[in-house]
């Protein structure tokens, strides 16, 4: 493991899959760790051999290239970037900040892949930068950033023109698990998501079942600004952000994941776990779909990102935490300010929180 921090955030970096192992939060004197760890993670348990390197090292945060099935190149599931070896190419501190240098072992489709975590002194938030240098061809790619509710959260997002579940079911098979949504469905907001069953549920409100397993996608709409996401977990302690540039990153898949899969290395354990995934991708159904004409991309948006032969493409996301106070209901909004960010909570306060725009491709 390879650590690394400012007075605000502290990092625990594997190298091995390139998962944010650890993040823990310092803000108003306090301290939260809002990230998920797989329970088998710190077992010591013996996991199936079949078990892939980025699954056997579950945690945090990681980024996906290709994302989800790697049904082009036959690399494991969400790429080598989340199951190959990191290099550290060095640790850069200045007065400001501190910035983790890696370099990918493997190539993705023949391009070099260098990785950035910056974090900022006074912040309390992690940028992160992937560069792809060289390389041909276009792939899905996204962050899977992971909170873990046990005591619920309620979720908010920047204006979305259309949510979208999977053509089928998450877990099909009753043997090995269960999903409770309808498959496929449209929606206009998470707050009436048809159930399989004929009714609705509120999936602002998370967990809203129990024992499933679920997917749905958000899609930015047009003229967003700045893309965001929201996780208010009051009784757990914190609030989780992610932010982007939606232009870039269009999608937000919600990776419901509530015990409702049997099968190891899950083993109907891993509960109260919400994948808050910011990409390009056609929701979890793999490389050539993505590639594929499908149903997003029939509606003007990208569901790849290509590479250049001759130059770079750099993919820029941040995430930050701060600590929740008893009593605050949801995020309302998410805006820019002179001081970086304006966190209003409905019926609440408005909180200022320092952020640099600029180190996710955002104009100043």
């Amino acid at each position: 493991m390879i650590e690394f921090a400012v007075d605000t955030v502290g990092v625990v970096f594997n190298p091995e899959g390139g998962h944010l192992h650890d993040v823990a939060i310092r803000w108003n004197g306090r301290e939260i760790r809002p990230l998920h760890r797989a329970p088998w993670v710190d077992s010591g348990e013996a996991l199936p051999d079949d078990v892939p390197l980025g699954l056997r090292n579950l945690a945090g945060d990681f980024f996906c290239a290709p994302f989800a099935d790697s049904d082009i190149d036959g690399a494991p599931g969400h790429g080598w970037t989340a199951n190959g070896h990191w290099n550290l190419d060095g640790i850069d501190e200045e007065a400001a900040g501190v910035t983790a240098r890696f370099t990918l072992q493997e190539t993705v489709f023949g391009a070099t892949v260098r990785k950035a975590v910056t974090l900022r002194r006074g912040q309390p938030i992690v940028y992160q930068r992937h560069v792809f240098e060289g390389g041909s061809g276009a792939l899905p790619m996204a962050h899977h950033a992971m909170v873990r509710v046990p005591g619920g959260a309620a979720l908010s997002f920047s204006d979305k023109a259309f949510g979208i579940a999977p053509p089928g079911p998450v877990e099909p098979d009753p043997a090995r698990g269960r999903s409770v949504l309808a498959y496929p469905q449209r929606f206009a907001g998470l707050d009436q998501v048809r159930l399989a069953d004929g009714g609705t549920a509120d999936a602002a409100r998370y967990p809203f079942a129990e024992n499933h397993e679920d997917i749905v996608l958000l899609a930015e709409a047009p003229g967003t600004a700045l893309g965001w996401s929201a996780a208010l977990a009051a009784t757990d302690g914190f609030l989780f952000f992610g932010l982007k540039d939606p232009r870039q990153l269009p999608f937000t898949m919600l990776w419901m994941s509530n015990g409702g899969r049997d099968y190891p290395p899950f083993s109907s354990r891993h509960r109260h776990v919400l994948g808050i995934e910011e990409g390009c991708m056609y929701l979890h159904l793999g490389h050539r779909a993505s590639m594929e004409p499908n149903l997003l991309n029939a509606e003007g948006y990208p569901t790849v990102i290509a590479l250049a032969s001759e130059g770079r493409v750099e993919i820029a996301y941040a995430f930050g935490a701060i600590p929740a106070e008893p009593g605050w209901d949801r995020v309302e909004a998410i805006t820019r300010s002179a001081a970086g960010l304006d966190l209003r909570i409905a019926g609440g306060p408005t909180l200022a929180v320092p952020f640099e725009a600029d180190r996710i491709g955002l104009e100043l």
